[in-house]
């Protein structure tokens, strides 16, 4: 439900005097957290049994342990009515009371794509919760974050993208399927929990499948940042090719030569094989290597369709519809005229 900036002027307004307990101006909030031309929207919560309901437009916990409730909301751009349900960021924050000033502050605000379901998580050597949260990219894929309230902000502890992230909480742990939510276990692809040692989630136990694309080595972790390359002190080599260290495509990086092996011979070897984990790590360090050589983003872009329609084409071949569908779904969002997934889209809809 959208509501307008008038409505919003009285949320503000009731917000003070009921939580905050001290008389502050209405402009005093719209400058301190609301930005100017916004729209409030529902907090999606997810319950104990995976069902996502909303409690209102803002809601108050106690994100650091503290006794203390905090104020979450989430807001958009202000946007005209009929483009109102098209894709758009959406930005979470998170407010403390500051009860010297009598007022909340904006202390956390993580901005991307719709938020699917937001869930606090409770572990027992943490006085403070685990806020996680699951949100679109604007890419045609999901990430699920995790954050928890320590050293005097909010640290990131779990960072993962895969193109569709079914997530059921299932007492400490996490367990994720890029299909459909897991039942148990046994139908989980991914299972993560609390490591103390890290202090972050980690995965400790194998799962019987692999969502293809997870980011991060042990796929659970928040992603670190490092700093690029020095081309200068690694010349090219070019009077010959070599294996890679990955070792599936030659050095120096030819990328249409490495897309198309990898649309036409990985893609059907591997799927074949049930070995998706392992096509969604080719994949990933190709186009990973594509960035680092400062590939132009509309280029990868292209590839990156093509590879999904390739993905999408074998697995309609193999007789696997619904997947196909999804897959050509995720290469059309990359370039929605690619030639490769126009054929499977033809082939898909006869």
């Amino acid at each position: 439900m959208k509501y307008s900036k008038l409505r919003i002027g009285f949320f503000v307004l009731g917000l003070c005097s009921a939580f905050a307990g001290a008389a502050c101006a209405q402009n005093q909030w719209m400058d301190s957290i609301l930005p100017p031309d916004h729209l409030l929207e529902n907090l999606p919560w997810m319950d104990d049994d995976g069902k996502i309901d909303s409690k209102g437009l803002f809601d108050f916990e106690d994100m650091r342990g503290i006794g203390q409730k905090d104020l979450l909301l989430i807001y958009r751009q202000s946007a005209p009515v009929n483009e109102l349900d098209k894709p758009h960021n959406q930005t979470f924050n998170i407010c403390f009371y500051n009860p010297d000033q009598k007022k909340y502050e904006k202390s956390f605000q993580d901005e991307g794509g719709t938020v699917q379901w937001i869930k606090l998580f409770k572990i027992p050597e943490k006085s403070a919760p685990i806020l996680i949260f699951q949100r679109d990219d604007l890419k045609g894929s999901q990430v699920l974050k995790g954050f928890i309230y320590e050293g005097g902000k909010m640290k990131q502890v779990l960072d993962a993208t895969a193109p569709q992230v079914f997530a059921r909480f299932v007492g400490m742990e996490i367990l994720c399927s890029s299909k459909a939510f897991p039942k148990d276990e046994g139908d989980a692809e991914h299972i993560l929990a609390w490591d103390g040692t890290k202090d972050s989630f980690a995965e400790p136990k194998a799962a019987t499948g692999g969502l293809a694309s997870w980011s991060g080595d042990s796929l659970a972790q928040p992603k670190v940042e490092t700093a690029p390359a020095t081309v200068a002190s690694v010349p090219k080599v070019v009077k010959a090719s070599h294996p890679s260290k990955n070792g599936w495509w030659d050095e120096p990086l030819d990328a249409a030569a490495a897309s198309t092996k990898l649309d036409n011979e990985l893609v059907p070897d591997l799927l074949k094989k049930n070995q998706i984990v392992v096509l969604g790590q080719k994949a990933k360090a190709f186009f990973g290597e594509l960035q680092k050589e400062k590939t132009a983003a509309k280029d990868i872009n292209s590839m990156k369709a093509s590879y999904y329609a390739a993905v999408a084409s074998t697995l309609l071949d193999m007789g696997n519809k619904k997947d196909a569908s999804y897959y050509l779904k995720t290469a059309l969002s990359f370039q929605a005229d690619n030639p490769d997934a126009a054929a499977v889209k033809a082939k898909l809809n006869p």
